[in-house]
């Protein structure tokens, strides 16, 4: 009897020596088919504008008055539908539509690279 225990006792501790004890994996890294720079070039230039100044014919707004940490926020809204915690989406619902499209055509980016290219843009225009 103890012998059994102690049998399955050892299969045990092994199976969880063997599983990693339930460390986390490292996330994968994601593959985008655009640069950041592609991406705003062949997607949002023509509603933001060069520098990201807006268009207010086309009810667009700026992206060249925020810091690049207030963009990635904003970002991360219009990808997330408003999920940050920190705004309703509601500033960004037409944007959360047409990003879906944008992401089925390809132009998906990473938002802290998009912001800091943002941030760029303005810094060297």
């Amino acid at each position: 009897m103890i012998k059994k225990i102690t049998t399955t006792a050892l299969a045990a501790l092994a199976f969880i020596a063997l599983t990693g004890c339930g460390e986390e994996k490292a996330p994968e890294a994601v593959t985008y088919k655009y640069s950041t720079v592609e991406v705003y070039e062949k997607s949002c230039i023509k509603c933001h504008g060069k520098f990201g100044e807006g268009n207010p014919a086309k009810k667009t707004p700026a992206l060249n008055d925020r810091t690049a940490g207030e963009m990635a926020q904003d970002l991360y809204d219009v990808k997330n539908g408003g999920t940050s915690g920190q705004s309703g989406g509601t500033d960004h619902e037409i944007m959360e539509h047409n990003m879906q499209k944008l992401v089925d055509k390809g132009y998906d980016y990473d938002i802290n690279a998009m912001a800091e290219f943002l941030s760029y843009l303005v810094k060297n225009k």
